[in-house]
């Protein structure tokens, strides 16, 4: 009997799963359907328990609904198909998208004379044009135009990405190996801003001080540790941060780059490049079930090695040879269905720019780079209201500028001394993040930096430039403090 009960359920299911095919996609099971009657029918005859008959139903219509969506999905990549063989070849593979912050910001920045300067505008602070095109399945290139961002004279047009990408073969653990020529990513900010997805507010921590941005020309090669997270895990995790789609790595995720290491704004100007890398390790990623799933667990570390762009001789606080540009940074993250939060400490000497190298006072003829160190926490979580779409943000930065130079001179006199203690910067925000469509966002933020008295800024009047230090800046600086609200488009 049990044998037949197996035979049953085999051709009940073979029988539902034919059904899905031939009926239309309205159809679902009623009470006169074939399966159904054939299901009461073994039930009335004893050949089936009522419990067995409801795990029977429920396995048949979950087949069923695989098949549709399987015959749905192949039937969308024909039609997909059909219509590419009618464009003409520069078209096929071809797509146009963008990336766009609309902000306003109001609020007041530290001025000349320690007076409150108080501003209010709207700005562009990123336009991304996004054109991809496939050439081959292993070939693609993107071209990415952006604006001039920030409250400026004029929007103008500057280039930010252009880079053939290749992909490869997987190589055993090395899965989903791509790499990247050109003017293209370095290897933490495209990470770290999947984790955290509110780029649009401003700089991330490491970028808000001044050490690196977040582009180079160079090459690049990345990849995955294992393949992906399973499917299901990952459209969890996508369901409230469309963001996380990215970096699934089973067991982490890797990038290794050889660059200029003077960023996309700046020309390099010395035969040194930079080694720049990121390894990120998922401890756990089975756990993707139960309260607290582990999978969302990450370790990562990433490095640069290279030194800063800046030469100028005649420029008291700048190094008479290329200073040394060394990063390294460690972060603790967890994603959740419902919230993020990441933890990170780095330090830095000098940065990419080579403008972080003083003169010590009681050396006035030595120059030494400065070591900056930052802690950083991050913490995002979804709000149950609002079809979910609400999310409250807070993020603390702690930055000290110097760290291991006891006293440096102020001036190109050298007359004014400047200590390394009551240095440090601290940066909070917190905010809503409120989900239109997909990753299309409207953001308010609440934002304000407090400085001790010998944190030192160069002139600038855009707040996401409010914690890029510069020892040949002004100390002594009134907290700074802005209401934001943006609009990020993105398709």
């Amino acid at each position: 009997m049990r044998k037949l009960k197996v035979i049953f359920k085999k051709f009940l299911l073979s029988l539902g799963m034919c059904t899905s095919l031939v009926l239309t996609p309205h159809y679902s099971f009623s009470s006169d359907s074939s399966v159904d009657t054939l299901i009461k029918v073994l039930v009335k005859k004893g050949i089936l328990t009522e419990d067995e008959a409801k795990e029977i139903k429920k396995e048949v219509e979950a087949e069923t609904k695989k098949q549709k969506e399987e015959v749905i999905t192949a039937t969308v990549e024909k039609i997909k198909k059909d219509i590419s063989s009618f464009l003409p070849s520069p078209l096929r593979g071809l797509s146009v998208g963008t990336l766009t912050y609309i902000d306003y910001s109001n609020g007041y920045l530290p001025n000349r004379n320690q007076d409150k300067k108080g501003f209010s505008y709207f700005s562009l602070t990123r336009g991304y044009i996004n054109i991809k095109k496939d050439i081959t399945p292993w070939l693609s290139f993107r071209i990415t135009p952006d604006i001039k961002a920030g409250n400026v004279d004029t929007n103008d047009l500057r280039l930010k990405y252009a880079y053939a990408l290749f992909q490869f073969p997987n190589l055993g653990f090395l899965t989903d190996i791509i790499s990247e020529f050109g003017l293209g990513h370095f290897p933490w900010l495209d990470f770290e801003e999947t984790i955290n997805p509110y780029r649009m507010q401003g700089y991330m921590p490491r970028e808000f001080v001044g050490t690196f941005n977040s582009a180079d020309r160079g090459f690049s090669i990345a990849g995955n540790l294992g393949g992906n997270l399973e499917e299901s895990y990952v459209k969890k995790l996508t369901y409230h941060y469309p963001t996380w789609k990215n970096y699934i790595g089973k067991h982490g995720s890797w990038w290794l780059s050889y660059m200029n290491g003077v960023g996309y704004e700046n020309a390099e100007t010395n035969i040194g490049k930079a080694i720049e890398g990121r390894l990120t390790l998922r401890p756990f990623p089975y756990s993707t079930k139960g309260l607290l799933p582990l999978a969302g667990l990450q370790f990562s570390y990433f490095f640069i090695s290279g030194t800063g762009g800046l030469k100028a001789d005649n420029n008291y606080f700048r190094s008479s040879k290329y200073p040394r540009y060394d990063v390294h940074l460690g972060m603790l993250s967890y994603q959740h269905p419902w919230f993020v939060i990441t933890l990170q400490y780095s330090q830095a000497y000098g940065n990419h720019k080579g403008t972080w190298v003083v003169t010590p006072w009681d050396n006035r003829n030595e120059r030494k780079v400065l070591k900056n160190e930052l802690w950083s926490v991050f913490a995002d979580v979804v709000l149950p209201v609002f079809n979910e779409k609400l999310h409250l943000f807070v993020r603390y930065d702690w930055i000290d500028p110097n760290s291991n130079v006891d006293r440096f001179c102020g001036d190109s006199a050298c007359s004014t001394l400047i200590p390394k203690t009551d240095d440090t910067g601290k940066h909070y925000m917190i905010g809503f993040a409120y989900y239109l469509h997909e990753n299309n966002i409207l953001m308010l933020n609440f934002e304000w930096m407090n400085y001790d008295k010998y944190y030192r800024l160069g002139t600038t009047d855009q707040f996401h430039k409010m914690g890029v230090y510069d020892p040949s800046g002004k100390d002594h600086l009134k907290d700074t403090f802005r209401v934001q609200t943006v609009l990020q488009i993105s398709f």
